[in-house]
């Protein structure tokens, strides 16, 4: 498995404290240190190993180039703990210990005869110790993460406030940063951690989503971050037009603005549609009063309680954070049934995808993804379709607003992709 950045860059800098020299002489002033051979660097991953002569091909992270890496007269072998930044706690392996999918680092002289390196230094960093760090990344920020949008921003304090949306309505959250508070900017065309990039307070922006991380006071509504991972999304609601045959760009119409947009489909925009239940239990949440066309019972032949109320509080629990993701929804629960498990994001990821073509002109859709300057061009990242009951239900501005609010884009974290899923989303 591949390493998140920070673990990248942690294997790098390790690498280059073990050039200084150990218990070297000091040297006189008048003499000058001996020149040294620039050495070659490969980081990537262990592809195959041959422990016998102590060779790895290792596909490096650069340029996807697979390198023959020798080991045989390394002078250390070291495996390092993820997220350490020096070699204290640095163990001596030996080959026969490097294991495919382990990320390593080979320092030394590449061979000029083709893609081959003579290491002097390995590093190395095992896939069931990264594996063990992604999962702890994971249930952290499903413990203590927060998601929201931007509404306004204090530069003198260094501080923002979002506006979290969940099936109860809008929370307001005060987020405050200080100089320790690690930031993180998903890239333009995607919602993965993978892409993300180092960024700052500097770069924020009102509308910009968000994912925090850090301890939570006054009922959740402040929150001082150790991390917050930013991004200029855009989440619309609208109808198709058409659909380009090579399901490659959907034509729509922009509900709020009844304007066209162009939306480019990318190799992973995810299509879901919902279930008529789960449509018409959400559609309640918005407005109690709402029943499906043509009439007949609620969702599972219950009334839903109404939003706000402790029956709702109670079953609903926290939208933005789920304490058991993996655990299976209770009786009556969970999409296609009209209930929820707690977190709408993850009822809606447990969703089977479809096609471009399983969409058709007039279907009304929630469309999630970045735009960029163009207003008339989006590339889609998450598209919901079967939500005319949610529109039918809230009719008005106002409640169409709410409505888009559900589908706040679920941007992955360390430890999880943008599907959700808990698949890889390291450093690529």
């Amino acid at each position: 498995m591949d390493l998140v950045r920070a673990l990248t860059a942690s294997l790098a800098i390790s690498a280059g404290l073990l050039l200084m020299p150990l218990g070297a002489p000091r040297l006189l002033a008048q003499e000058s240190p001996p020149a040294r051979a620039a050495l070659d660097q490969v980081l990537g991953t262990v592809t195959a190993v041959n422990a016998g002569d102590k060779t790895f091909t290792i596909k490096e992270d650069k340029t996807g180039t697979e390198y023959s890496v020798s080991a045989a007269n390394a002078r250390r072998l070291l495996k390092v703990p993820p997220g350490e930044k020096d070699l204290k706690k640095a163990q001596p392996i030996t080959a026969a210990q490097i294991a495919v999918g382990d990320r390593l680092l080979a320092r030394g002289h590449k061979d000029t005869s083709g893609p081959k390196l003579n290491a002097q230094i390995v590093l190395v960093m095992t896939s069931g110790d990264l594996q063990q760090r992604h999962q702890a990344e994971l249930e952290d920020w499903q413990k203590r993460g927060k998601r929201g949008t931007i509404t306004a921003i204090d530069d003198a304090s260094h501080s923002v406030v979002m506006a979290a949306p969940t099936l109860e309505g809008t929370k307001t959250i005060t987020v405050t940063t200080t100089p320790e508070t690690k930031f993180t900017r998903y890239a333009s065309t995607s919602a993965n951690y993978s892409d993300a990039k180092p960024s700052s307070f500097s770069e924020l922006k009102p509308g910009d989503e968000l994912r925090v991380l850090g301890n939570s006071t006054n009922a959740g509504t402040d929150v001082a971050a150790e991390q917050i991972i930013s991004g200029a999304f855009k989440t619309i609601a609208a109808t198709v037009v058409s659909i380009d045959p090579d399901g490659k760009q959907l034509q729509v119409t922009d509900l709020q603005t009844k304007q066209p947009i162009t939306v480019t489909l990318a190799a992973d925009s995810s299509i879901r549609r919902l279930p008529p239940a789960m449509a018409a239990g959400l559609a309640r949440r918005l407005n109690a009063s709402y029943k499906p066309e043509g009439g007949g019972p609620a969702p599972n032949g219950q009334t839903p309680p109404a939003a706000g109320s402790e029956q709702s509080s109670t079953h609903h629990g926290n939208m933005e954070q789920s304490p058991n993701p993996n655990a299976p929804p209770t009786a009556g629960a969970g999409p296609g049934r009209g209930g929820f498990s707690g977190d709408l994001s993850k009822d809606v990821e447990q969703l089977p995808k479809i096609s471009a073509s399983d969409l058709k002109p007039g279907d009304a859709v929630v469309i999630s993804g970045s735009a960029g300057d163009d207003k008339s061009h989006l590339t889609a990242i998450n598209i919901i379709a079967g939500v005319e009951p949610l529109f039918a239900s809230a009719p008005s501005k106002a409640g169409r607003s709410a409505a888009l609010g559900m589908w706040n884009l679920d941007v992955g974290t360390p430890g999880e992709d943008s599907s959700g899923a808990g698949g890889d989303s390291s450093n690529k």
